[in-house]
């Protein structure tokens, strides 16, 4: 087990996406990690691979981002817009939510079980959904 401060990892890791800074993913990748996106079998080994395909992603120019601030931390907004919604973690596993805002302004969630070696993400897969409406004969039934 580690110490990692998950929060701040996974801050760290959306700075560097924001910012467009691909060489600090070494702070958040491990060397060898494993980036997988199973529902398209997408399969990212080692940081060239990882910084490549955040790098080569349409429409991440550098003009397109902004962070603001809000209560109770920052959101992360950029095109495609990331926002940490949460992360939960202890020792060496974490799961984060984020919201992501895609060029064509279609809003997904995404669900990214992680581990940790040596408090760098050594393995990470995110799954993709996305936002919808509830259905009308669900609403009303939350108990709020």
């Amino acid at each position: 087990m580690t110490d990692t401060d998950h929060q701040l990892l996974l801050r760290t890791f959306g700075d560097a996406i924001n910012r467009r800074e691909w060489d600090r993913l070494g702070e958040v990748f491990h060397a060898d990690a494993l980036l997988e996106y199973p529902q398209s079998g997408e399969r990212f080994r080692g940081l060239p691979s990882i910084r490549g395909q955040f790098e080569n992603y349409p429409d991440m120019d550098p003009g397109a981002s902004e962070l603001q601030e809000v209560i109770g931390g920052t959101i992360y907004v950029l095109t495609p817009a990331y926002t940490v919604v949460g992360v939960e973690g202890s020792g060496d596993r974490g799961v984060a939510i984020l919201r992501v805002r895609y060029p064509d302004n279609s809003i997904w969630f995404v669900i990214n079980l992680y581990e940790l070696r040596d408090g760098r993400i050594a393995r990470s897969r995110a799954f993709f959904a996305p936002e919808f409406e509830a259905p009308e004969w669900r609403r009303g039934l939350q108990g709020e």
